[in-house]
Formats: C-alpha cells, sequence, structure tokens
C-alpha cells in the first residue's frame, strides 16, 4: 500500500517554502508510530487528526461524529504553550525526536480535556519516519489485493501451541498468512521480538509473511479494535489472534479467531533461550539503588561507601551518580526552581535505566523530594530491572546542625530560594524499601542495612 497522505516532491516543496518559520510541534516516539500508520492510510477513513467534535464521539460511543466505527483516540496532544500560541487555521510542523520535519498539520480544531491539550485537522506527509532493522519490516497492503486473505495479529510471545495452529490455518486454506507483530521501540519490545523470529522459525517459509507495526500499547482495547480496523483497510477477511484479554464485538466485517495461547512449559528450546535473556534471574538483573533525602542527611556518603563495597566484595560493575556531581556535566546549567529539578532527576533517572538495561548496578543520590517524581522514575526503570528506594530520614534538626556547605544557613537568610527541608517541602516515602535513619550510627552500619537487604532478596552475593 503506497502511503496516500504524503505529498509528492514538487508539491512537499512548496509546502516547506510556504510554512517556513511555523510553529513546531516535537513528536514522541507514540506520536510518530501513529502518525506513519496515518501517513500510509492505515488510519482510513481519517485524513488527520480527529476533531473536538469526533474525539469525543469516539470517546463515548466508539465512532466519529458521522457514525463510522472507530476506535483510537487520535488527536495531537501538544504542550501548553504551543496550544496557547496556536489558531485555527495556522498550520504547525511536525518533527521527529531528532529534529526532521515528517509533516504539517493544518489546525481546524483545538480543544482540552481532562487537563491535556490537543490539535485536530489534516494532515501532509513531507517524509516518512526512518526505520531501521528488523522494525523496517513494514508490509501495507493495499484493499484490493488478494495475497493476504488472513492476518495473525501478534502482541505475545509465541510458543508451540500457537505455531501449530498457524500451520494448520495454512494447510487448509493453502494461503499465505500475514503475520503482524505489534512493536513499539522499547528494550523489552526489542527482546520479544527476537522471541518471535524464533518460534516462527519452526513454521514453512512459504506459509508466512511477516510486518512489523508500530504501536504504543498493544494490550488496551482501544488498539486491538483499531487494529481490527487496520485489517479491515488491508483487505483482511479472518484475523487469528492470541491476545488474552476479550476482544469486543465492532461490527467491522472481519473475522476474529482466538489462538489458545500457549506457555514456556511447552515451547521450543531458542525460545527458552531467548527468555533467559529478557528475563534473567535475580541475581543477572540491573539494579538501581536510588537514595533520597534531605541536604546533609547523608546520602551521598553512604552510597560512596556502598558503591565501594560492592565493587570490593562482588563482580557487578557499579556506577555512582551523585546529584552534586551530576549538576557540573550531566546537569550543567539547570537551576533550583521545581521545573529544573524535574528535569535533573529525569536525565538522572535516564541513565540509570540505560545502566540497569545492561545488568549494571547504578547507584543515585539526589534529594528527590517529590512523591510524584519517585514514583515516575520507579515505573520506568522496574519494567526491566530492580528498583529500590532509599530513604535516608535523618531528621531536618540534624541535617541543619551539620550544615556543612552552609546552605541551611543561606537558606534562613533567604539567600537561596526553594530549599528543600526550609521554603520548599520534602514529602515522605510512604514505599521505601529501606529507611535508614543516620543519628547516631556508623556508616559503616549505615551501608550494612543495605548490603543485607541486596543479599536477603538474592539480588547478589557478596564476598565475605
Amino acid at each position: 500500500m503506497p502511503p496516500n497522505l504524503i505529498a509528492d516532491d514538487q508539491t512537499a516543496k512548496k509546502l516547506v517554502a510556504a510554512n517556513q518559520g511555523c510553529k513546531a510541534h516535537d513528536l514522541n516516539q507514540d506520536q510518530l508510530n501513529d502518525l506513519e500508520l496515518l501517513l500510509y492510510g492505515n488510519y482510513q477513513p481519517l485524513n488527520g487528526y480527529l476533531s473536538e467534535k469526533d474525539y469525543l464521539s469516539v470517546l463515548e460511543n466508539f465512532c466519529l461524529e458521522d457514525g463510522s466505527p472507530w476506535s483510537k483516540l487520535l488527536s495531537l496532544q501538544v504542550n501548553k504553550n504551543l496550544f496557547e500560541e496556536i489558531e485555527i487555521g495556522e498550520t504547525v510542523s511536525l518533527l521527529d525526536p531528532e529534529g526532521v520535519l515528517i509533516a504539517f498539520i493544518f489546525v481546524s480544531s483545538i480543544f482540552s480535556n481532562e487537563g491535556r491539550y490537543y490539535f485536530g485537522g489534516e494532515v501532509i506527509g513531507i517524509e516518512l519516519p526512518y526505520r531501521s532493522g528488523k522494525e523496517a519490516m513494514r508490509l501495507y497492503q493495499h484493499p484490493d489485493s488478494l495475497e493476504f486473505e488472513t492476518m495473525f495479529l501478534c502482541n505475545n510471545l509465541l510458543h508451540k501451541s500457537e505455531i501449530n495452529h498457524l500451520k494448520n490455518h495454512f494447510k487448509e486454506t493453502k494461503k499465505k498468512i500475514l503475520i503482524q507483530v505489534i512493536f513499539n521501540e522499547s528494550y523489552e519490545c526489542h527482546a520479544k521480538l527476537r522471541c518471535i523470529f524464533a518460534a516462527l522459525s519452526n513454521l514453512p517459509k512459504e506459509s508466512y509473511q511477516i510486518s512489523i507495526i508500530p504501536e504504543n500499547h498493544s494490550t488496551d482495547s482501544r488498539v486491538i479494535l483499531n487494529q481490527i480496523l487496520i485489517a479491515k483497510n488491508w483487505g483482511i477477511n479472518t484475523l487469528l489472534t492470541n491476545f488474552e484479554q476479550k476482544i469486543p464485538e465492532f461490527g467491522s466485517g472481519v473475522e476474529i479467531i482466538k489462538i489458545p495461547p500457549g506457555s514456556r512449559d511447552d515451547s521450543y528450546e531458542e525460545v527458552l533461550n531467548e527468555l533467559n535473556h529478557i528475563d534473567p534471574p535475580k541475581f543477572k538483573k540491573g539494579i538501581t539503588l536510588f537514595f533520597t533525602g534531605l541536604s546533609g542527611s547523608g546520602k551521598s556518603t553512604i552510597a560512596k561507601r556502598v558503591q565501594s563495597t560492592l565493587l570490593n566484595k562482588s563482580k557487578r560493575r557499579v556506577t555512582l551518580l551523585d546529584g552534586d556531581i551530576l549538576r557540573k556535566n550531566l546537569c550543567y546549567g539547570l537551576g533550583f526552581s521545581k521545573e529544573d529539578r524535574l528535569m535533573n532527576l529525569r536525565r538522572i533517572s535516564y541513565v540509570a535505566k540505560e545502566i540497569c538495561n545492561h545488568g549494571g548496578i547504578v547507584i543515585c543520590a539526589p534529594i528527590a523530594p517529590y512523591e510524584s517524581i519517585r514514583t515516575e522514575i520507579r515505573n520506568s526503570i522496574e519494567k526491566n530491572s530492580i528498583f529500590i528506594l532509599v530513604h535516608i530520614s535523618t531528621s531536618l534538626e540534624e541535617c541543619e546542625r551539620r550544615d556543612r556547605k552552609g546552605l541551611y544557613a543561606k537558606a534562613r537568610k533567604g539567600t537561596i530560594k526553594e530549599f528543600t527541608g526550609v521554603s520548599d517541602p520534602y514529602e515522605i516515602p510512604t514505599n521505601a524499601e529501606i529507611v535508614i535513619n543516620t543519628e547516631g550510627r556508623k556508616i559503616d552500619d549505615c551501608c550494612n542495612d543495605v548490603l543485607t537487604y541486596l543479599e536477603e532478596m538474592n539480588y547478589l552475593s557478596l564476598d565475605h
């Protein structure tokens, strides 16, 4: 299927020239995935992002305002600043995460819903998103083509049960099956993809064609219904799926056949080998030790001692991300406003997640005063790794008494604004795995609290 919302070269040049200097929106990866599908015509009858009326109709009734079946809430979410700057009739350029112009949206609807800001309007593509490796394996079939009549929609691992069902279906129909794999850019999805390819190697090559389609939340019911509509747009009349959740009736005209999901208890050796890489035992997983507490509570001192001990007594790679040091390099230029402090923590979180994805241990020692950002960081890292929150609960009075850097004295005088514990709150964690009050305790004893927890949970073993 050729992209039907992409401008030809001459039209694209005119559009770019005519819209020089227009406001831009930076697409996140999820939005880029949706835009690719939109440009390729997979979201017919849409020719752009949903207006407010269509959005509300889809939200409440699973159909567009004209009654056409539709499930995906496909309006363009933007930030508040851009939302307030743009008026109906203006054009906004849509850029990929690297700043490449992908498309223009001609804004015809501007609205907010539940604190989020949206644009609706027609879209014209300038360039398709760049893909590489296996995720570039796209196959967009024209609805009039008869090459594929059956699609297997795959968002889970494949085992012997699914492969046997696919073999039998091919024997009965003598028609090649389109294997449509739902994919996003996450680490776990790349690993899942390797497992799926390993399982498919047990099918006759002539029985299937694989296609990888970008999608964001592959277990959401709206996404599943959206995939059914995509199948209809391709001319597919039979949809096989191993989705475990119930698929609601949608009136799409596509026959849906559910294949019972298999399990790793009855799988292929090559799949099990890949699974061991995806979900290693606890003692091989990446670990984030995230220390939080007031300035002067002893976070950095304990974190350094824990790092030194782990390097000496274990065979793991250990990285320390200390808040004060990071502000001189990775987070250089950030101030101490709430917005800058949150950005500082998100940068630390990003680096910690990458280290953990490669099986390393990372120790972070920022103040991290807000419960919401600590939860955000935990949710991000816990998907593939171990996250341990260590609350250094030393009292404010003791931290002020120590005040090695003189920061509390400056904060009390008003020289330092928005200082945690004085003019800005510290929200005490309610879900810390480890709580350490350093008052009246030796550093080695505090360090041992962390090491003992790691050993008791079988996250690692230490030389004694």
